[in-house]
C-alpha cells in the first residue's frame, strides 16, 4: 500500500463541502424539529435539505475520485515492479 499524497487544494475543498454540508444537515434537522414554521423558514428548510442532499452527493463524488486515484497508482506501481522484474 503506498502513501496517498493530499494536496492541500483538495484538502480545501474537502472540508468546505463537509463543514457546509454539516450545517446544512443541523439546519435541517433543527427546523424539522419545529412547530408551525413561517413561510420563510419552510423555504430556509427546503433550502438546507437541498444543500444536504447535494453536499453528501459531492463528499461520495471526492471521496470515489480520491479513490480512483490511489488505485491508478497501485496499477501503476504495480506495471513499474513487473517491468523492472522481467528485465533482471
Amino acid at each position: 500500500m503506498t502513501n496517498t499524497k493530499i494536496t492541500p487544494a483538495f484538502a480545501v475543498v474537502f472540508s468546505t463541502v463537509l463543514g457546509l454540508t454539516l450545517v446544512s444537515g443541523a439546519t435541517s434537522l433543527w427546523l424539522s424539529c419545529q412547530d408551525g414554521l413561517s413561510i420563510e423558514q419552510k423555504r430556509l428548510f427546503e433550502s438546507s435539505s437541498t444543500t444536504w442532499q447535494m453536499g453528501t452527493g459531492a463528499i461520495f463524488g471526492l471521496l470515489g475520485a480520491k479513490a480512483a486515484d490511489i488505485l491508478h497508482e497501485e496499477e501503476s506501481d504495480d506495471e513499474e515492479y513487473g517491468k523492472d522484474k522481467n528485465k533482471s
